[in-house]
């Protein structure tokens, strides 16, 4: 990228802040000639960088191109850009501008920063990019990958691999590193890009042996990959639960969940649903989001917690037993119908105890004979795991 020229800066400041303009536009507060203003107008018309309003004429005035010759200029004289100044420079409406700029974002130029209700913001791909990756390390990178850094930040694809590798990895090797991704990948998810469902009930065996009462126990996809960290899913719950309310997220958080969730419900013959509600009071509860807006025609069953003087997250709790007591002394079930099959959903899984507790008192009060469970994410770490693919 090369260093930004001022007069090009003048007309790109002009673009994103007042829309289409006119030569007597930028001659207004600046010291620069109509002539050379006129020749660096010229020049960009030629590179297909600016478009004319008309062919000629007094009322001649100037936009932005839509193509990437234009984002390239935009970019070597600002460092971000919001959807309302694209919306300026191109002359379009906002509807069009995000339509325009997602085909932008699709094809690696740019890089979208933020999520609804915040500001949302569009840097230049182009940049920091230094390293020459594979065909292959690129697209699942671009596919799978994504990095908060530590000012909330969201970064997907190549850009927020090559931010963690370079600030958090402690490693120099960063085409190594993108390789190790790629086999990561291939070894927990079982080489498959069509995820639907992730088998972890072995789990639940290992953490306590013949004491389960979890029938089968089904991930979306997992909290974090050894190295690497949180997966993009699991960060989007985070951000849910962050306490702010963003509904743009959880949609998101559904459509993933809604197919696997519904595959769940076929297979197995699920009569009910029973969502585990959560410890901390937030303004907005995911799991309060997900019972609303699932797409799920079964019955529900009430379950509730126990509000102590002082709430436990399960996850502050490092040891099993512990866990298992703070679910057996917390949850509350209760049903006045009897059921075959029961489905429990909870955001994450981490021992399971929470899961496996409130199907022991499930089966133990005659609700249900079996009880199934499913999380948005659940934890890498022991046991052995069947990929369950759409094809």
């Amino acid at each position: 990228m090369k260093s930004p020229n001022n007069q090009e800066n003048i007309i790109v400041r002009t673009l994103t802040q007042n829309g289409v303009f006119a030569i007597s536009d930028i001659e207004k507060g600046n010291v620069l000639s109509r002539s050379s203003i006129g020749k660096l107008l010229h020049k960009l018309v030629d590179e297909n960088i600016l478009h004319m309003t008309s062919k000629s004429g007094v009322s001649v005035k100037y936009k932005l191109a839509v193509n990437e010759q234009a984002i390239d200029f935009i970019f070597q004289n600002i460092d971000q850009i919001t959807i309302l100044e694209l919306a300026q420079a191109w002359n379009v409406s906002v509807a069009s501008a995000k339509k325009y700029v997602k085909k932008f974002i699709d094809a690696g130029v740019v890089n979208k920063r933020g999520l609804p209700p915040q500001k949302i913001i569009y840097t230049y791909a182009h940049v920091t990019n230094n390293y020459i990756f594979s065909k292959e390390q690129e697209s699942i990178i671009n596919k799978y990958y994504a990095y908060t850094t530590p000012d909330g930040q969201l970064l997907l694809g190549l850009q927020g691999f090559i931010y963690w590798a370079e600030n958090k990895s402690n490693r120099k090797d960063i085409l190594r590193l993108a390789q190790e991704y790629v086999d990561t990948r291939k070894k927990y998810y079982d080489d498959k890009s069509n995820i639907m469902l992730i088998d972890a009930t072995d789990k639940l065996t290992h953490v306590f042996g013949k004491d389960v009462f979890v029938e089968k126990l089904f991930h979306r996809d997992f909290d974090a990959l050894p190295v690497f960290g949180k997966t993009y899913l699991s960060q989007m719950v985070r951000i849910a639960k962050s306490g702010h309310t963003n509904t743009t997220v959880m949609m998101y958080i559904i459509e993933k969940i809604q197919p696997s969730i519904d595959h769940i419900i076929s297979q197995y013959d699920i009569e009910c649903i029973g969502f585990i509600p959560p410890t901390v009071v937030r303004r907005t509860q995911l799991m309060t989001f997900l019972a609303k807006r699932l797409n799920i025609s079964c019955q529900s069953i009430s379950i509730s917690k126990v509000k102590n003087l002082v709430p436990v997250q399960q996850k502050s709790l490092k040891k099993p037993e512990d866990r298992i007591i703070n679910a057996k002394k917390t949850i509350i079930v209760d049903s006045e119908y009897k059921y075959k099959n029961i489905l429990l959903i909870d955001d994450v899984t981490g021992s399971g105890a929470t899961l496996n507790e409130t199907a022991k008192k499930i089966i133990s009060q005659g609700i249900a004979k079996k009880v199934y469970a499913f999380t948005i994410t659940g934890s890498a770490k022991a046991g052995i795991y069947d990929v369950i693919s759409e094809a």
